[in-house]
């Protein structure tokens, strides 16, 4: 476990002192503490808590605690640029180059290598759905249906990392709270702001599979599956 996905477990900020840290583990570790559960999952979140929380100790000994990544001053240690956000004005096969890797760069640094596939991949597939000529046929899939399901949809506090591509897709659906230094930082603002084609392309786009989508009349879940 790195320091990263440390932070995340107890849920605290990279700028959280080590005594809003230790208040965070305890009151998780008092949650999920096996004398108060038995179930599996709960011993196993118990474990990750506790091995979280001894991850970021280790970086207070010794007068160490200046070595929390913070996103405000941590040098840059992968070079590419990253490739989030679509303009107004975007013409027909060109990449947007809206950094939005600041909203997320804990998670992109503990990871480099997915997130550039990711971000490959999901340009390509954004590309394909909103010009004409798209890859694939993806443009004519992406049109609305004419009849709309009445949709329910969420997203999961637990998983959301706030990389802002439901909000590219969906930006009547999902806004992403670009001020805050926690997660989540997406949530849905209108659950009918989009056709169901948008929704489900958030949802399934999302890295984290954060989105929760289901049909309010006949109880199926969507997404994930």
């Amino acid at each position: 476990m790195n320091t990263y996905q440390a932070l995340q477990t107890l849920n605290v900020s990279s700028e959280s002192s080590f005594d809003e840290i230790k208040v965070a583990y305890r009151k998780l570790a008092l949650e999920f503490h096996p004398d108060k559960n038995t179930g599996e999952q709960e011993g196993i979140q118990f474990k990750k808590i506790t091995e979280a929380y001894q991850t970021i100790k280790k970086y207070y000994k010794e007068g160490k605690k200046a070595t929390i990544p913070n996103p405000s001053n941590k040098t840059e240690q992968f070079k590419r640029k990253p490739q989030w956000g679509a303009p107004p004005g975007q013409k027909p096969g060109e990449t947007p180059e809206e950094n939005w890797g600041r909203f997320t760069r804990e998670f992109e640094e503990g990871d480099p290598e997915f997130w550039k596939s990711y971000e490959n991949n999901f340009w390509k597939e954004y590309n394909a759905r909103i010009t004409p000529d798209g890859r694939n046929g993806e443009f004519e899939k992406a049109k609305e249906p004419k009849d709309q399901p009445n949709l329910f949809v969420d997203v999961d506090e637990s998983l959301c990392i706030g990389c802002c591509s439901c909000e590219t897709i969906a930006p009547n659906v999902f806004s992403i709270n670009k001020n805050s230094k926690m997660n989540p930082k997406s949530s849905v603002i209108n659950q009918n702001g989009s056709g169901v084609n948008k929704i489900m392309s958030a949802a399934e786009t999302c890295p984290t599979k954060a989105i929760i989508v289901e049909n309010k009349d006949t109880k199926e879940k969507l997404y994930p599956f």
